[in-house]
């Protein structure tokens, strides 16, 4: 289980464009959970070894960082 120690928030914006970004930072995603009721993204990040949690929380995203 990973330490979450980071957290960035990304106002207005789906999780689905927050992952693009994250994208572009070189994470890759591990797996998703996207329905009305819960929207959850974690993407890994192969060469910095850390996790990244996507949560939909409001109308903006919020993203969890490990160590």
């Amino acid at each position: 289980m990973a330490v979450y120690t980071g957290t960035e928030h990304f106002y207005r914006r789906s999780p689905e464009e927050v992952a693009d970004v994250l994208r572009h930072k070189g994470f890759k995603e591990e797996w998703s959970i996207i329905t009305p009721f819960q929207q959850e993204i974690k993407m890994f990040h192969k060469l910095q070894n850390k996790f990244a949690l996507l949560r939909k929380q409001g109308n903006h995203t919020v993203v969890d960082y490990s160590r």
